[in-house]
């Protein structure tokens, strides 16, 4: 279709008859030449006078070209009847209770442009008094004039997705449309897809031109709908779909981020209805998930918006982070998420391990600039000191960095940081002890005279004692960190006396127990982990791996003495499918479920949807003066609301939280005695047989793991046996190899037929 030089301005109108006589007047005054314009009315919904009133207008000026037609009910299906009706160049939307300026037409047009969007000034009418006065959409449109070079920024946001007040050219508007299934937030779901589809530039009408838009606001405009479920939330997230499809099919990073910032609007209506309705969360957080959007803004979600976005930023120091799937990651993602704090990153990239890019996408709701060191995991020396160059010669100057070990990395990258800008403020946090007890390794020597001569000059005018090129390297990693680090954060009051029992009595530190955070419910439900749970039985659900300091025997002891096994499911999630395969007996085999480890988010998720979770301590008393180990995963835990079992050392962290079920590490009858109880609180069911003699079922494990190590010992003869076999046939066939080069040397210098026969026997073979 070729267009006509000129405008088609479309106007919805629906029960417009007290206003739409303003709007017509300034249609008909227009300065620009009538034969550039067309004007095309489009009737949507129950009839009143307006269309009277519109014809009236044509009759008495016929040089103006005005359009009436009718469309279904909905601002959308009027908006879409007018632009496949539109038939000059550009387009421009007015609402029909709206008017402009007389020279607004001829001033938009002077400036068009086949890429360009041109916008004139904007001013609110009110609509009892007629006060004109300035609204959130008017300071950039006074402000700038010209090709606006950033356009898409937070001060340009509201003038750019409305739809009014927008010379467009009609070739793009043609290949879109407007959602008729949405009720409200049309705007914004039009021009979430709209800017991601085209490139054009965005030019503003200096103000002195006077090229004025003037909206007036009425008693039914949505800013001032009543709160309800169906507006506030459902319609909301209708809104926030469309938005999504605007990302999927984003030309550039900048629209891209730009079409993210629009779904900040609509969560702040969400949280209007939550904040007066709290006990709509939940049902809220499923609404959400049911979605499965690309892009929610969980930052905000049940948040004071105001408050989550500080200006002087912490940098967060940490060798694995998100998307990196490793405890350490996960657990400074969550100290972020909980701290609600804007911040900047830097980490190595870890391209070897394993990703999460679920978790990395939330997260990266809070961090601004991301630092990525390019680096393979080690923890090696040479590898700690190339992070610690490569970061230190790109990041700028901060007031606050925190850093947290298990690895490393991040406090020895902290500790020169903090040399380099001493007024910092460091807070360093250990997960658990680096330094192992009774003299044993968890690292290697650091080998490297010229830094620990460089820290002992400055430990010498400390007065503290030095450190020595034999020495561990996480030892050296606690020592200095105690030393230089302004606050240091331990997970409990057991680690924190395990880790200063050897300290010198002359280094002081400041310190602050501060467990695994805990997330908001919210991060519960950003994903449905579709698992089939079926309810019928009581479900148990375990997350992890095996050791020989943590074993599950606990658990399989008391198992093994339901009276009713049918009635229970042990669902497990691990790495160690194969091992669980060998150490669970036939009975409790019977009644697991198997499956495969799960990433961060689907855990969370997965928490919510058992009965009990288990959780159990590792033993440490051969090796430590008193456990100083806390399980990550029962902060987790906490927050799902799920009821959980922790089988717990004597005095450990975990034995000294407020559970309802405990019982003891290596205790038999505390084992059973807690299952007993789970039971009979969940199904009042009676759990137990008689139960098995302790001994007796120390003898019966003892068998079964003997039964099984001897299978395991078979089997890998027969595989070792195989290989013998393997090689013999391997000797042979080398063997023939070299015969047949040898016969082939030889057919390469004779003229006998008789020579060549093995190698023409062989020759048939291959045929």
């Amino acid at each position: 279709m070729k267009l006509e030089k000129g405008i088609s301005v479309i106007i919805p109108t629906y029960k417009g008859e007290k206003y739409i006589s303003k709007l017509l007047d300034t249609i008909i005054n227009q300065t620009m030449d009538f034969n550039l314009f067309e004007v095309i009315l489009i009737v949507n919904g129950p009839k009143d006078n307006t269309e009277s009133i519109i014809e009236k207008y044509m009759k008495e000026n016929p040089e103006v070209n005005i359009i009436l037609t009718e469309s279904n009910k909905g601002v959308s299906n009027a908006r879409n009847k007018g632009i496949k009706l539109a038939k000059r160049q550009y387009t421009i939307f007015i609402d029909d209770d709206d008017y402009i300026s007389y020279n607004y037409l001829k001033t938009l047009y002077e400036y068009a442009g086949e890429n360009r969007i041109v916008l004139g000034s904007f001013f609110d009418v009110d609509e009892d008094s007629g006060e004109i006065s300035e609204s959130y959409l008017t300071a950039p449109l006074l402000k700038y004039s010209g090709i606006i070079e950033n356009p898409f920024n937070d001060e340009m946001t509201g003038a750019l997705v409305i739809t009014q007040n927008k010379l467009i050219p009609t070739v793009n508007v043609k290949n879109s449309s407007f959602n008729p299934e949405l009720k409200n937030g049309v705007d914004v779901s039009y021009y979430s897809k709209f800017y991601a589809e085209n490139d054009f530039e965005i030019y503003i009408v200096d103000k002195s031109k006077e090229a004025i838009y003037y909206r007036l606001w009425r008693d039914n405009s949505i800013s001032r709908q009543k709160l309800s479920y169906e507006f506030n939330v459902k319609d909301r997230l209708k809104v926030i779909n469309d938005i999504n499809k605007g990302l999927e099919i984003s030309k550039n990073q900048e629209i891209y981020n730009f079409i993210k910032t629009l779904t900040a609007g609509q969560v702040v209506m969400i949280n209007k209805y939550l904040k007066e309705n709290p006990s709509d969360y939940q049902k809220v957080l499923k609404d959400i998930c049911s979605y499965n959007f690309k892009f929610f803004p969980y930052k905000y979600l049940n948040e004071d918006i105001e408050k989550l976005n500080n200006t002087k930023r912490e940098l967060i120091i940490s060798y694995a982070f998100s998307p990196t799937n490793t405890t350490t990651s996960n657990v400074v993602s969550k100290r972020i998420l909980t701290e609600k704090q804007n911040v900047d990153v830097v980490c190595a990239s870890l391209n070897d391990l394993n990703k999460d890019h679920l978790l990395e996408k939330i997260v990266d709701e809070y961090v601004v600039n991301k630092y990525i060191i390019e680096s393979d995991f080690s923890t090696e020396w040479d590898n700690i000191k190339n992070f610690t160059k490569k970061a230190l010669e790109i990041l700028p100057k901060y007031d606050k960095i925190y850093s947290r070990a298990f690895f490393s990395h991040s406090h020895f990258l902290a500790l020169e940081y903090k040399l380099k800008y001493p007024k910092t403020y460091w807070r360093a946090e250990f997960s658990d002890p680096l330094v192992k007890p009774l003299g044993k390794r968890t690292s290697s020597e650091i080998d490297d005279k010229e830094y620990v001569n460089r820290i002992n000059s400055i430990l010498k005018e400390k007065n503290l004692k030095s450190i020595n090129v034999n020495q561990d390297v996480n030892l050296i990693c606690e020592y200095l960190t105690f030393i230089f680090a302004d606050e240091i954060i331990f997970t409990n009051e057991n680690q924190k006396k395990v880790m200063i029992s050897n300290l010198p009595s002359n280094i002081k530190i400041n310190d602050t127990i501060s467990p695994h955070p805990t997330l908001d419910d919210k991060y519960y439900y950003i994903t449905d982990y579709d698992y089939k749970i079926d309810k019928n039985y009581l479900n148990f659900a375990y997350f992890g791996n095996i050791f020989s300091k943590r074993s599950f025997e606990d658990f399989i002891s008391a198992f093994l003495n339901i009276k009713n096994k049918d009635n229970v499911r042990i669902h497990i999630f691990t790495k160690s499918k194969t091992l669980f395969e060998q150490v669970l007996p036939k009975e409790i085999y019977d009644i697991s479920i198997l499956n495969n480890e799960v990433n961060y988010l689907e855990f969370l998720n997965l928490t919510k949807k058992f009965d009990v979770l288990l959780v159990e301590d590792s033993y440490t008393k051969d090796d430590e003066i008193i456990n100083p180990y806390l399980p990550s995963k029962i902060s987790d835990y906490k927050g799902s609301k799920t009821s959980i079992w922790a089988v717990c050392e004597d005095s450990s962290p975990t034995d000294k939280l407020d559970l309802k079920y405990k019982s003891k590490l290596n205790d038999y009858n505390s084992n059973i005695q807690t299952l007993n109880k789970i039971i009979m609180d969940k199904v009042n069911l009676d759990s137990c047989d008689e139960i098995i003699n302790e001994n007796v079922y120390q003898r019966m494990r003892i068998n079964q793991l003997t039964d099984k190590l001897s299978e395991l010992i078979e089997i890998a003869n027969r595989e070792f046996k195989k290989d013998e076999e393997y090689e013999a046939q391997i000797t042979q066939l080398n063997q023939n190899l070299k015969n047949l080069k040898k016969e082939h040397e030889i057919i390469l210098n004779s003229n006998s037929w008789k020579l060549t026969s093995n190698f023409r026997k062989i020759g048939k073979k291959f045929k």
